[in-house]
């Protein structure tokens, strides 16, 4: 059965909040920049920004783990 499943049912947390980041930074930079290169620009840097809070807090939960 597991060799039939869709690769979109294997997604985990990470994966998801990939691609909610992805979609929210792509909303926010077609609100505040201008011109496509513009728009690409913003796309990476709210990605960047908003995915650290994820990282960070992913990060913390291995090491409070391995504690």
């Amino acid at each position: 059965m597991s060799a039939l499943r869709s690769a979109v049912l294997d997604w985990d947390a990470d994966r998801i909040a990939t691609f909610l980041v992805s979609i929210g930074a792509g909303q926010l930079a077609v609100r505040v920049a201008d011109g496509l290169l513009a728009q690409l620009g913003a796309v990476v840097l709210f990605a960047v920004v908003l995915m650290l809070p994820w990282e960070g807090a992913k990060r913390l939960a291995e090491r409070l783990r391995a504690e």
